[in-house]
């Protein structure tokens, strides 16, 4: 029997005897004892091998090859080799790599302008306007507006080449396949990279369900001075993109420019940078060619041949319209009586266009006219994807039609340098796919066929699909759907993009093609869009799907958890990660995710919080990623672990790969669980700016659990700032954001929050009628302990001391048993202040001190703080006041001593610069730096730079 490559799939590793579970005791002596094995995934398979290195050691290395071109990454000794480590090298060989499926060997990207025509000095210079662009770049914004054919790529394109060693430019063509969200981002991120030289390795599909404007937002935060063009702008209608580009324009680097160029103007808002002249505008009538300019460019390509009553007809006719007068120029070439065939037509623009590309169709040759016509139909041309259409001749010949047809000024575009790509112009195409649906209506869907089979071939699946979608290849169409599905919910986040290829397949949701239905549900559950009883309809229509049984389950949790049916996110949940394998890993860390807010027991949740953080990292989803290091930092807090929650956060920028006071948008939730660890600390300034950070940034990637939670937590601590008004603002702020979202616990943390405020107003009234918004009312006791907690305060507020005893009754026993320390000092606390007022002040004073004591471990001091006044007037008792000093501001004597060099890195720091920057700001030794950092910190009794910064600002030294 032939020996077999021992092989990993599904987490075991089967060899010619066993299997043996990855990262078990018994995996680890086989790796000992053996030299190689075939790890297997769904993405792609690498090979193992153990070599030995010149340094002595044996290493095992990953081999993968990919089109003739061999990969490898280190792995590490035996004893480095978890499943994890396994799972990360596939990711790394997947991105190194990537493209294999490169996209310039399909589909030309558009990171550049077209080139110029060979005869381009034949072009109108149109200095005027070149010398209006040049100008333009001291504004943030330029915006070229005018119809089709004005002249406006062209235009950028002889700005771009006379610029272009003079400054950073980056140009992005767009087209319909840049409306994806992801896919718009991709291209500026690539652009951005191509221009620093940086190679094209890592795409935004790499960081999949983010917000792609994160990645450009932290490129772009070290950008050169440069300008970036996005040429073709119309084709944008996602008003996520629309609204990603207003923050690019707001926070965009005063050295980078931005210009746009659409036919229409862009629904963005540009009323501000009008008004600040931040913004330069070119029209239609400044690119409306002048009567000189028409007479010059006709003779440049027809020579004196017209009258000057010609000239002036033709004026009148295309009216500025250069692309007009290309193709009425095109006509006239060659006719003996020009002005005949000038006064055959009088009529609009587009009109005008149709009738002269009839004349010049009509004067090709019938070899010329069959191509033009046959390759109407395609958004890009390459010789390849022409000898696949057409069915015959080769690459060569179709090569040299591309360049006879450039040479003709055919209306063929050239998108590189190297003459591989062309497109039409788009009002060319329009004109050839008119005629080839009234000439030969029955080629279209075959020729559409054609070009979907050659995309597929490629690996193109995007243009694949939607060729065959528009055939009517629907199976063809829905075998690679079925195949592409998963990789663009769960990778790449296009919700969007698949639900609009699945709503064309005529028999969707019938149950005939399952996997289908399976993307189809999760697409209307993703979005929004899809009421229960339909989903229920579908979820019914697929249980009798064998191999779905993990995907049904997790659609289940999804919505149970939508529905705050904890009992069932739990079963489903549980359900699914025993169905789904491990190679699902970004399917199985939104369960864990989920999962996790579903237990009320801290220890439970903080496993799967871990779980899903592993996970996450290890398929490479960022914003699963981030959402779980904030979720796992508060639940460190209501355990008591302060410090490992500010690490946890302090990783999550860092996976982020960002600093604490960069703004990037999909780091809003992690700013937001700084901030309410901060406040907790009672570092109340250097808590608000992360909380107005959150929000701003939750804002602006449309985050609606970051912007309802940095509301709250901002409301709160304006009123421990003494500032009600700002915290009611906030309060009402949130009430339309928790509308908008129709989440139940966004609205019960609102009503949370509101009562804590009104009580810190002494308003019981409105802290009593945010209460009954939860249905809580005197009777019966809530049955949830953190409703308690909450109608405990307010009793405390109005002196109902013995329903106070009585409601906290096992309240602190269950939050022990639950690990939930924060509840369980705030419930022993509370019943110490009704406990004093009742004049049992021995148990009282027991109470509170072992509150007190846990506390100090903890480092919690809001929760003290924020509970009644009368705390502070206990505190004073002999037995506990030792623990008064922890809520007394430090005295300004123990800030004197602050040299005037530690002012001024206190300044720095302040300002969010790092210990080199301070060095190099201040002509420093970096460990004289460090030094400074370290006595200011000392001497404002700080642990950290954030805590000094807000100790400094609690004293007025900043």
């Amino acid at each position: 029997m032939a020996h077999r490559t021992p092989r990993i799939e599904r987490n075991t590793l089967h060899d010619n005897t066993s299997a043996i579970p990855v990262g078990s005791p018994l995996w680890f002596k086989w790796l000992e004892a053996n030299n190689a094995f075939l790890f297997h995934h769904e993405a792609g398979s690498f090979t193992a091998r153990k070599e030995r290195r010149k340094r002595g050691g044996w290493y095992w290395i990953a081999y993968q090859s990919r089109r003739g071109k061999l990969s490898k990454k280190y792995l590490g000794r035996s004893e480095d080799l978890t499943l994890e480590r396994l799972y990360e090298a596939m990711q790394r060989l997947i991105g190194s790599s990537q493209p294999e499926y490169n996209e310039q060997d399909v589909l030309f990207s558009g990171f550049g302008p077209p080139p110029l025509p060979r005869h381009h000095q034949s072009l109108l210079e149109r200095r005027a306007l070149l010398q209006r662009l040049e100008h333009s770049i001291q504004a943030k914004l330029t915006l070229l507006t005018a119809p089709a054919g004005s002249g406006k790529t062209t235009l950028l394109a002889m700005w771009y080449a006379a610029q272009r060693e003079r400054l950073p430019l980056f140009w992005v063509t767009l087209d319909a396949r840049h409306n994806e969200l992801s896919r718009f981002w991709d291209a500026i991120w690539n652009a951005l990279l191509r221009c620093r030289g940086v190679a094209l390795s890592t795409q935004l599909y790499s960081t999949p369900q983010m917000s792609p404007e994160t990645v450009l937002a932290s490129l772009l935060n070290n950008q050169p001075r440069g300008v970036l063009v996005l040429d073709d702008y119309h084709v944008i209608t996602e008003p996520r993109i629309h609204a990603g580009l207003e923050f690019l324009l707001a926070h965009m680097p005063p050295d980078l420019h931005l210009i746009l160029s659409s036919r229409t103007v862009p629904p963005l808002s540009l009323g501000r940078a009008r008004m600040y002249g931040e913004l330069v505008e070119l029209r239609a009538e400044d690119l409306r060619l002048q009567a000189d300019e028409v007479e010059q460019f006709l003779q440049l390509t027809l020579g004196e041949r017209l009258t000057a009553e010609e000239y002036a007809l033709i004026d009148a006719r295309v009216d500025g319209w250069i692309a007009g007068l290309h193709m009425m120029a095109l006509a006239l070439q060659g006719q003996e009586r020009p002005g005949e065939v000038l006064d055959r037509f009088t009529g609009s623009q587009r009109s005008l266009f149709a009738y002269f590309a009839e004349e010049v169709f009509a004067q090709q040759k019938p070899d010329i006219q069959h191509f033009l016509l046959s390759t109407a139909c395609l958004t890009r041309l390459t010789p390849a994807l022409c000898t696949a259409v057409l069915a015959t001749g080769n690459d060569q010949m179709w090569s040299e039609m591309l360049l006879e047809l450039e040479r003709a000024n055919l209306f063929l575009v050239p998108l590189d340098e190297e003459r591989q790509h062309y497109r039409y112009h788009a009002l060319f195409a329009e004109f050839l796919q008119e005629k080839l649906r009234r000439s030969a209506p029955e080629q279209v869907t075959l020729l559409q066929e054609r070009a979907a089979r050659w995309h597929a071939q490629q690996g193109a699946w995007d243009e694949a699909i939607e060729g065959f979608l528009s055939a009517g290849e629907i199976e063809d169409a829905c075998a690679l759907i079925e195949r592409y599905g998963e990789e663009l919910i769960w990778k790449r986040g296009e919700v969007g993009r698949l639900s609009g290829w699945l709503l064309r397949v005529p028999d969707i949701g019938s149950g005939r093609r399952p996997l289908l239905d399976l993307w189809y549900a999760w697409t209307l559950l993703l979005s929004g869009k899809g009421e229960v009883s339909k989903l229920e309809a579908l979820l019914t229509c697929l249980a009798g799907s064998a191999s779905l049984q993990g995907d049904i389950a997790a659609l289940r949790a999804r919505l149970a958890a939508f529905q705050q049916k904890h009992e069932l996110v739990v079963h489903f949940s549980q359900q699914a990660l025993q169905l789904l394998p491990m190679e699902r890993a970004l399917l199985r860390a939104d369960i864990a995710f989920g999962l996790a807010g579903a237990y009320a027991h801290l220890d439970e949740a903080y496993r799967l919080l871990t779980e899903a953080l592993r996970s996450s990292r290890a398929a490479g989803s960022l914003r699963s990623a981030l959402f779980a290091s904030r979720y796992l930092a508060a639940n460190c807090v209501n355990q008591g672990r302060l410090v490992e929650a500010q690490t946890l956060l302090a990783q999550a920028f860092h996976i982020a790969g960002v600093r604490e006071q960069d703004r990037v948008p999909v780091t809003a939730v992690v700013h937001v669980g700084l901030a309410e660890l901060l406040y907790e600390r009672n570092e109340l300034e250097a808590a608000l700016q992360q909380a107005i950070m959150g929000v701003e940034l939750g804002e602006q990637s449309g985050e609606i659990k970051a912007v309802l939670t940095g509301c709250c937590i901002q409301a709160l601590i304006y009123a421990a700032l003494k500032k009600p008004e700002h915290a009611w603002e906030l309060l009402w702020k949130a009430e339309q954001v928790a509308i908008v979202g129709q989440v139940p616990w966004l609205h019960d943390q609102l009503v949370a929050t509101t009562v804590q405020v009104a009580l810190a107003q002494k308003d019981v009234g409105s802290a009593k009628r945010a209460l009954y918004r939860l249905g809580i009312d005197d009777s019966p006791f809530p049955e949830r302990d953190d409703f308690r907690l909450l109608l405990a305060r307010v009793w405390l507020a109005e002196g109902r001391y013995e329903d106070v005893v009585q409601l906290l009754e096992g309240v602190y026993e269950t939050a022990q048993e639950e690990k939930h320390l924060r509840n369980a000092l705030l419930a022993r606390t509370m019943q110490a202040l009704a406990l004093n007022e009742l004049s049992r002040q021995k148990q009282a004073l027991s109470f509170l001190r072992q509150a007190l004591a846990a506390a100090e471990t903890a480092g919690y001091r809001r929760l003290f703080l924020d509970v009644h006044d009368s705390l502070l007037v206990l505190l004073e008792h002999p037995v506990l006041r030792r623990y008064a000093a922890r809520f007394q501001v430090v005295p300004r004597a123990e800030t004197e001593r602050l040299s005037k060099r530690e002012v001024e890195v206190l300044r720095l720091v302040a300002a969010g610069l790092s210990n080199q920057e301070i060095a190099d700001e201040l002509c420093l030794a970096l460990s004289t730096t460090k030094s400074h950092v370290r006595h200011l910190c000392q001497k404002l009794g700080a642990q950290s730079r954030l805590q000094a910064v807000a100790r400094a600002r609690e004293l007025n030294l900043l």
